[in-house]
């Protein structure tokens, strides 16, 4: 089974994390004052994501609460991701 290309990339920084975490989200990307609302409320959010080199995509649940720092970023096959 093949999937389509991610929409895009979705950085976190959690609290009394030093790295970010890199999710390939599927379907529509939510916009910034979405993201900032999920923050500011300390939302549960199900997202569609994928690993690189599998088959398909999963829901991953992020607590929004825990977020400090969000960005997006454009996905593209040459970027080195990680989950």
């Amino acid at each position: 089974m093949t999937i389509d290309a991610p929409t895009g990339l979705l950085y976190l920084l959690s609290v009394g994390k030093e790295k970010e975490l890199i999710l390939r989200v599927h379907g529509t990307m939510p916009a910034v004052e979405k993201l900032v609302t999920w923050m500011e409320q300390g939302a549960v959010v199900p997202l569609q994501v994928s690993h690189e080199g599998e088959p398909g995509t999963f829901t991953y649940v992020v607590n929004f609460r825990h977020v400090v720092a969000a960005r997006f970023a454009p996905y593209a096959r040459t970027r080195i991701s990680s989950f």
